[in-house]
Parts: C-alpha cells; sequence; structure tokens
C-alpha cells in the first residue's frame, strides 16, 4: 500500500553521522547569527544597562557599584548576548526545526512558522514577565527580608547576572506549551500521558521554580504558577495535534 504524498515521511533516512553534520550545521548557522548580533546590540549596552537597572532603582533608591576595572564591560558584554539571545530567537528557533524536520511527515512541515512564531514570543514574554513582574515583587521582598542593622550595597556584577539568569530562566520556562505540542504533533507524547503526569508536575513546577528563582518563596510562586497554567496549554494543544502513530505494518 502506497502513502498518500501528503503524510507521507520523507524517503531520505538520515545516519548518525549525517544527523551529527546537520546538528553543526545548525549550531555554527545560530553561532553566527547570535554573534553578529550581539556585536551589533554592544553599542546600545549602556541603554540597556539604565534600562534594566531600573527594578532595582524604583525598590531601593540605591546606585549599584563596581568592584573591579573590567566589572562594567563583561556586563555590557553579558547584556550584548543576552540582547542578542533574544533577538536571535526566531533565526535560533528556525535552525531548530531544520534539524527536526527531516524526521517530520510532510503535511507536518507546513507548521515551521507557527512553531517560529509561537516560539518566539512564548520566549520573548517570559523575559517580559520576568522584568515587570518578577523582578519588581522579587526585589522587593529580598529588601524588606533585610534586617535594618545590614547595610546593602549592589555590585553591577552581581545584579546583572542575577537579570541575564531570570530572563534566560524565564524565556525558557514559557516555551513549556511549544515543547508539548511538538511531542504531540510527532507522535511521541500522547495527551492522556501528558494528562497522567498532571499531579507529578504540580509539585516538580514548585521544585523548578525553587531551582531558577531567588530563594524567597513569592519568587517561586511567580515561576511555579505560569509552569502550571502553561502545562495545562500544552495538554489543550496536544489534544489537536496529537498524530497516533501508524501501527507497523506487517
Amino acid at each position: 500500500m502506497v502513502n498518500s504524498p501528503d503524510i507521507a515521511v520523507e524517503e531520505h533516512r538520515m545516519s548518525l553521522v549525517e544527523h551529527l553534520e546537520e546538528l553543526r550545521r545548525r549550531l555554527i548557522s545560530s553561532l553566527i547569527m547570535l554573534g553578529l548580533v550581539t556585536f551589533a546590540c554592544f553599542a546600545l549596552a549602556p541603554t540597556l544597562f539604565d534600562f534594566l537597572r531600573l527594578p532595582l532603582e524604583s525598590v531601593t533608591g540605591q546606585r549599584l557599584i563596581a568592584l573591579g576595572p573590567l566589572e562594567l564591560f563583561m556586563t555590557y558584554l553579558k547584556l550584548s548576548i543576552l540582547a542578542g539571545i533574544f533577538i536571535s530567537a526566531p533565526w535560533i528557533l528556525y535552525q531548530v526545526w531544520l534539524f527536526i524536520a527531516p524526521g517530520l511527515y510532510r503535511n507536518e512541515k507546513r507548521w515551521v512558522w507557527p512553531f517560529v512564531g509561537f516560539g518566539s514570543f512564548f520566549f520573548i514574554a517570559g523575559g517580559s514577565f520576568n522584568f515587570f513582574v518578577v523582578l519588581p515583587y522579587g526585589l522587593r521582598y529580598l529588601v524588606e527580608i533585610t534586617p535594618t542593622i545590614v547595610e546593602t550595597q549592589y555590585s553591577v556584577s552581581a545584579y546583572f547576572s542575577f537579570v541575564v539568569q531570570l530572563s534566560l530562566a524565564f524565556g525558557l520556562v514559557f516555551e513549556l506549551p511549544l515543547v508539548m505540542w511538538i511531542l504531540s504533533a510527532a507522535g511521541i507524547i500522547s495527551p492522556e500521558r501528558y494528562s497522567r503526569f498532571r499531579r507529578y508536575w504540580v509539585v516538580l513546577a514548585f521544585i523548578i521554580g525553587g531551582v531558577l528563582t531567588p530563594p524567597d518563596p513569592f519568587s517561586q510562586f511567580l515561576m511555579a504558577v505560569p509552569l502550571l497554567l502553561f502545562f495545562e496549554l500544552g495538554i489543550l494543544g496536544a489534544r489537536f495535534l496529537y498524530h497516533r502513530p501508524p501501527a507497523p505494518q506487517t
């Protein structure tokens, strides 16, 4: 029996060496784009510096201090890389799609632009949620629990490393529905299996929140709640996208 051309799998099956070579090409392409965008963003690093320090300034009213001659330069470099990652997200996601596309059915490959579009949107939304919600409330909590006998002073490196870590963490966490949709569309995980895992995910979400956020309950809660909501969104989308793998022919 001949499969329909709309659902036929690509005839060419890549060997392990070909998969590794394809992975290398996609990584190089992503790194080149990231490097170019990072280089361009370095000129905007002072502007990014002023913008990203606003949550701390609004909470504490303190100025940041530099503890070494290279600290500000390295911070500018970190901020340039952070901006480069967010700006390059559509291209990086496109490279990810090109890597996984050979294993998809032909009719599934039309999802490339929704994959890139939704993936970029979720990633940027995660970074924005961190900046506008998590950082202000998290910093306020950390300041309030500091005893009055303790004099606080924040270094440039420590604060912006904190901002970069949280921005990337929330960006990746917000990709959860997209990952779930892909796994279901590929027939790897069914919506029923997601549903059976729900009780464990509640615990896992708070563990992830505790690992990726500052050591305060409120910040952990702010990450755990989106994880729980996105898990439900992932299940909902999986019900529409799941393709049961065909039974093996005898």
